[in-house]
């Protein structure tokens, strides 16, 4: 991802000069319509793959049109049929559009072959169709990976922040929280009694729904309190590359925020007595989910 962002930041900074550049949004599109994108959208911005951040929005279809989301230019594309004897990459067939104000878009997993308007770098206004939905490359199954750029592919957005608003209306959703031990985690209850020796990581279970309870969408942001204080807050508005690793306008990084898949409260050294950690959540239509836990802790020697 680092090289893409480092070739888009090249290309349009080249062609699209300084003096273009004015400050605002620009009106953008879906690149999937005539669908019901609520139910379709099936990742979110900023979620936790296994060891990175996922970097936009997977809105579920198969060989449905792929539409520019803004007027621009065709920046950069990749497809199979430029090396049919390479290993398909990750990304699968791709292409990159340029917008103005240093805003850049991208289209992963397309399907088929180049169109007409992407093969002759064209022009291309808002609502173009750019290609088809597809399942190429590691993909597990027909999807469109779209992610949203600024400052030339600098800093990676949350695309639902600056698309036309969809339907969601269920709060996010706190579920379990665990102790992690080594390899072995414990799920932790409210009020529960439990023996430590040392600090251990936390993590906490929380999804959004959007429409229906079988969405497993991630949050826009958490906030965690330890014993009555903010203890981290993060918000996944956007993401951009901090010496080596991508970070979150607050500055954390992946593992900062991720432990084992689940988000991370931290690594907790729990005082002897009652502890409370208190999740506070929003989900990127804005709204908001709590959940406080108590835990009784027992000290126990064999460790700081």
């Amino acid at each position: 991802m680092k090289r893409i962002v480092v070739i888009l930041t090249l290309l349009a900074s080249f062609i699209f000069a300084e003096g273009q550049k004015s400050e605002g949004k620009l009106n953008f599109v879906w690149p999937i319509q005539g669908l019901e994108l609520s139910s379709l959208i099936t990742s979110t911005f900023g979620e936790s793959r296994k060891d990175h951040f996922h970097n936009g929005l997977d809105i579920s279809s198969v060989l449905q049109p792929v539409r520019s989301m803004g007027d621009g230019f065709i920046l950069y594309s990749r497809y199979a049929e430029d090396n049919p004897f390479e290993e398909e990459r990750g990304s699968g067939n791709i292409v990159w559009i340029a917008h103005k104000n240093g805003y850049v878009s991208g289209y992963y997993h397309l399907g088929g072959n180049r169109n007409e308007l992407v093969k002759n770098h064209k022009p291309v206004k808002a609502g173009d169709t750019i290609g088809i939905s597809g399942n190429t490359g590691h993909s597990t199954g027909g999807h469109l990976h779209f992610v949203l750029g600024k400052d030339y592919g600098k800093i990676l957005l949350d695309p639902l922040s600056y698309l036309p608003p969809v339907e969601d209306n269920m709060p996010p959703q706190i579920a379990n929280l665990f102790i992690h031990v080594g390899e072995n985690y414990t799920n932790l209850n409210d009020g529960d009694n439990i023996n430590v020796s040392k600090a251990f990581p936390l993590t906490v279970s929380i999804i959004d729904g959007g429409i229906k309870n079988s969405q497993r969408r991630g949050i826009k942001k958490v906030k965690y309190l330890f014993n009555g204080e903010t203890y981290k807050v993060a918000n996944f508005e956007s993401l951009q590359f901090d010496g080596s690793k991508w970070k979150t306008k607050d500055g954390h990084s992946f593992d900062d925020l991720f432990f084992k898949d689940r988000y991370l409260v931290g690594v907790l050294n729990l005082k002897a007595g009652e502890n409370t950690i208190k999740v506070q959540t929003k989900d990127f239509s804005g709204h908001e989910g709590e959940r406080n836990f108590s835990i009784n802790i027992t000290r126990i020697s064999g460790g700081n």
